[in-house]
């Protein structure tokens, strides 16, 4: 049951940064809505650097958080369906991706829309659910 956990948290991270790749740069479903923000924010620079329109750099998150997602969805897919022990003994990765996965979470709360909560506490709790059971399965092991 644990593995099953991870491997479906694994294959929803995978799913929602392949959707989220498609969404930046082969859709405008990450566009505002005011067309003319889009000329507004295309002339406008950071502070840091003129070099750092605010358009390009709304990209740049949204394909760098996609690839995030394809990343920790990819690796621990992988993990759990090839080397399930590996990822049982070595609890820093799961560990790792429960606290990345977290943080989404709560950037979303803070920064974000509902669907994009809903879309990363998903997983969440299948990992956290997943990480649980293994605990458990090996607490009584020692017992």
């Amino acid at each position: 049951m644990a593995r099953i956990s991870i491997i479906l948290a694994s294959a929803i991270l995978l799913f929602f940064g392949l959707l989220h790749l498609q969404g930046t740069f082969f859709s405008t479903d990450l566009h505002p809505e005011n067309i003319d923000l889009v000329e507004k924010l295309k002339s406008s620079s950071i502070q840091m650097t003129k070099a750092g329109n605010i358009w390009k750099l709304w990209i740049g998150f949204n394909a760098m958080f996609s690839v995030g997602l394809i990343f920790i969805g990819s690796i621990n897919l992988y993990l759990s369906a090839k080397h399930f022990q590996l990822l049982i003994s070595q609890r820093f990765i799961l560990l790792l991706t429960i606290l990345s996965n977290a943080f989404f979470v709560w950037v979303g709360y803070q920064y974000m829309i509902t669907g994009f909560i809903i879309s990363m506490s998903i997983p969440l709790l299948l990992f956290v659910t997943g990480f649980t059971l293994i605990q458990f399965k090996q607490s009584k092991h020692y017992a």
